[in-house]
């Protein structure tokens, strides 16, 4: 999908089949994690953990019943760590979205998350829903002024 259109086309996807993503259709949500641009380059800041066991994911709340859920973690996380989460779930939104898969941000899940699941150490920060649909992404038209601008610029 050409970039305008996917971005035109992204929305929050809160219905999900049950099917699992195979490890396949996870490589290049999994690749546009680690493609994200970091604060500082410190990449060994964060952990991804790929959650699709049912039993787990019946623990975890506000999931929509979403087959897949990947957790963004961090040590001792402050601003920074939270924005580079942030922006590693937004690339890999895109990314599923790109490939015709259903996602969603999400940091309502966090507080239920089991503490077996996240790596000794780190604090989930950011979570995406992941899941197929039958739905399909079409390109809306936004209005153009929907965040106000200021600008400054030289007369």
């Amino acid at each position: 999908m050409e970039l305008m259109d996917l971005l035109q086309s992204r929305r929050a996807f809160r219905e999900y089949d049950d099917q699992p993503l195979t490890s396949e259709e996870l490589q290049p949500i999994l690749l546009a994690a680690e493609t994200s641009p970091v604060g500082l380059g410190k990449y060994r800041n964060h952990r991804l953990t790929v959650i699709q066991d049912p039993k787990v994911l019946k623990q975890i709340q506000n999931i929509y019943q979403a087959p897949t859920l990947i957790v963004v973690s961090s040590p001792d996380p402050g601003q920074l760590e939270f924005i580079d989460a942030g922006i590693i779930v937004h690339n890999m939104e895109l990314a599923a979205e790109n490939e015709g898969l259903a996602a969603n941000y999400n940091m309502a899940c966090l507080a239920s998350l089991p503490k077996t699941v996240i790596p000794a150490g780190m604090t989930p920060c950011f979570a995406i829903t992941l899941g197929h649909t039958k739905e399909k992404l079409t390109p809306r038209d936004l209005d153009i002024k929907r965040i106000p601008i200021n600008w400054i610029k030289k007369d």
